[in-house]
């Protein structure tokens, strides 16, 4: 049997990581696992008391996952449609342009979309929009306005570069799930904090969350400091560089930025795991029939093809959730879906959906298991190959332990 405890022990006692959150839970709550290892932070003049199950952790995009319940929320109410051009609520991406290229004397392309750009395809990643230092025409584009990537305030202004191919064709990891939540307070006349506090956090009784930490000092009094892996030595250090989650200028944003700007201590965001992965039964947070709509894998067959041709870099593979790429996926409204077992049934069941954050977190929710489960970190960059190794075991240790709990041998 996997000994998940002495793996964390030794990864923090050779510096692979400060610290990480371990936690996961089934349907009826019977098998519960949360512990939390090591300290808050590597500075010598921060607060390296030792992490708590309440620390509280920038999430980044484990923030998706809750704006794609609001979302669908509102489609079960009639207030958005997951087919329909988006224009009449968001027109500012109605004549939003796709780069197409460069010319020979290194001008960009530009031309208009034709295909519409939908819920749906913002949802999945399959809109045409993209992170601008993460496509290599956007990169090209910056570079070539003499710009660094945007870190503006506002939302509109950080997610404003152009599309990179025609809506619904292909993959790109993107703010889709930005516009997604603005969309979300267009139609409630909410901001996405207020919205998510009254119909979703509260029902599931969770207090520790918020878009903006100047407002909860509680929880900024608890927050972790980031660490980075040092590429030389490999391990562990202390970071005092411009986080991703701030402005250029080292502030706050104004916007809630609904793929992205979380804050959560890990025993909260596990309430969220575990709504999405009762809420079937009880519908507490999503209509059954929505829950399907969530796990279904809506790409197309160009889409998924590009979709699993990015996973087979290792980096990107690590850092959405580290799965072997012998095991096709395709993406969901809720976040990637492999759409077969992973080892047999010792690990994720074909339909299990999962997705992380950006500081190396990374969550599952396998339904025909009936488990669920979180690794929290925080240390950057992204993708990081140990702390991807460390997930892996930590979620083969729960298969486990969760197969030994009920008696059942996973090879049967």
């Amino acid at each position: 049997m996997v000994d998940i405890e002495k793996i964390i022990d030794k990864a923090i006692a050779d510096q692979d990581i400060p610290g990480c959150v371990l936690t996961a839970t089934n349907r009826d709550g019977s098998f519960t696992y949360s512990r939390a290892f090591g300290t808050r932070s590597l500075h010598p003049d921060h607060d390296q008391s030792p992490l708590k199950t309440n620390t509280v952790m920038w999430i980044a995009s484990c923030t998706k996952l809750m704006t794609a319940i609001c979302a669908l929320q509102l489609v079960e109410q009639g207030k958005l449609t997951l087919d329909d051009p988006i224009y009449n609520i968001v027109p500012e991406l109605k004549d939003h342009p796709i780069l197409e290229g460069f010319s020979k004397d290194g001008n960009p392309i530009l031309k208009p979309h034709k295909n519409p750009i939908t819920l749906k395809l913002l949802l999945t990643h399959s809109s045409g929009l993209t992170y601008a230092a993460m496509h290599p025409l956007t990169i090209q584009l910056l570079a070539y306005q003499g710009k660094e990537p945007p870190m503006d305030s506002k939302l509109l202004d950080r997610f404003s570069c152009p599309l990179v191919y025609e809506p619904g064709t292909q993959w790109a990891y993107s703010s889709g799930i930005d516009y997604a939540g603005l969309m979300v307070e267009r139609v409630s006349g909410l901001t996405l904090e207020e919205y998510m506090r009254k119909n979703l956090w509260e029902p599931l009784g969770i207090k520790d969350m918020t878009f903006f930490l100047s407002k909860r000092p509680d929880m900024q009094a608890r927050l972790a400091d980031m660490s980075k892996r040092d590429p030389e030595t490999g391990k562990a250090v202390k970071t005092d560089g411009r986080q991703p989650y701030m402005t250029a200028d080292r502030g706050e944003v104004e916007d809630c930025m609904g793929g992205q700007g979380v804050f959560a201590t890990p025993e909260e965001y596990m309430k969220i795991l575990h709504g999405v992965l009762t809420t079937d039964e009880n519908e507490k947070i999503l209509k059954k029939d929505s829950v399907e709509k969530l796990f279904s894998p809506y790409l197309g067959d160009q889409s998924t093809v590009l979709l699993n041709k990015y996973l087979e870099v290792k980096m990107i593979n690590d850092a959405m959730g580290g799965t072997p790429t012998s095991v096709k996926k395709s993406y969901a409204l809720g976040g990637l879906l492999v759409l077969g077992d992973v080892n047999g049934d010792k690990n994720f069941r074909g339909g299990s959906m999962f997705w992380g954050g950006l500081p190396n977190l990374s969550w599952f929710v396998d339904r025909k298991t009936g488990l669920c489960g979180l690794y929290a970190g925080q240390v950057i960059p992204p993708g990081d190959a140990k702390c991807s190794e460390l997930n892996s075991r930590f979620q083969e240790a729960m298969y486990e332990r969760y197969h030994k709990q009920r008696g059942v041998s996973p090879n049967l």
